[in-house]
């Protein structure tokens, strides 16, 4: 399922950058959209919780094969570029 919203790619790379930062204990000034994912010493479990946020920020929900696309992102950016994709922000 494809949901549009009203937010900027800007808006929506600062949430997810912010919201993985959040989640990983982490000052939000040293995640960048290059940081590896491994950086943040983040767990799958992790990644669950930072969907289910994003999933009730902006009232999309994730698919399986989206959810795998998430767990495989290698970077704080890639995750965001798939959220951007959902919610078909450009």
């Amino acid at each position: 399922m494809l949901t549009t919203v009203d937010a900027t790619r800007e808006q929506i790379d600062r949430f997810v950058l912010e919201t993985i930062a959040d989640a990983a204990a982490i000052e939000v000034t040293s995640v960048r959209p290059s940081t590896p994912l491994l950086d943040t010493h983040m767990d799958s479990l992790t990644l669950v919780a930072i969907v289910t946020r994003i999933e009730t920020t902006y009232g999309a929900a994730f698919d399986a094969d989206e959810l795998a696309d998430i767990l495989r992102a290698r970077s704080v950016g890639d995750v965001a570029a798939i959220v951007a994709r959902k919610l078909r922000v450009p």
